[in-house]
């Protein structure tokens, strides 16, 4: 899918961070569809506006994403080990592989992780140590608005 895919938004959350259920609705363009090491159907999107996220090194490291690799204008690393994120890109997969959103599609859904290494976004295959697992989300398709 090139920079027209189709636009959806991230209306719920099921589980996840509090600063994302501050931050819903969140707007997005579906970039293109990327197989995974688990499962051939995960997408690639990238949101209109920032996501900000607060998390810590510890819990970078610990989820196996190396924060030296994320782009410096997304990243503020604290002395404290804190850490803000301003996140565009995203990683989406359907719970129920093979489920996809469509034309129409509400309330799919979806893991949701933050993008945090930016190569990940034109990697020919889903590398998940450059991303961040964060949520479970519904999404819905808002091309036709």
């Amino acid at each position: 899918m090139s920079e027209n895919g189709p636009v959806f938004s991230i209306d719920r959350m099921d589980v996840g961070p509090d600063d994302l259920a501050a931050q819903l609705p969140v707007r997005a363009r579906l970039l293109r569809v990327i197989a995974g090491p688990d499962r051939p159907d995960y997408c690639l999107a990238v949101a209109e506006q920032p996501i900000r996220h607060r998390t810590s090194l510890e819990q970078l490291r610990a989820a196996g994403v190396d924060p030296a690799k994320a782009d410096p204008q997304m990243i503020r690393v604290h002395d404290d080990g804190s850490v803000d994120l301003l996140v565009f890109g995203l990683v989406l997969a359907a719970r129920l592989q093979g489920e996809q959103l469509h034309a129409g599609r509400r309330d799919l859904a979806t893991g949701l992780a933050y993008v945090v290494d930016n190569t990940l976004l034109k990697d020919a295959t889903l590398d998940l140590r450059k991303a961040l697992y964060v949520a479970v989300v519904d999404i819905t398709d808002r091309s036709a608005e």
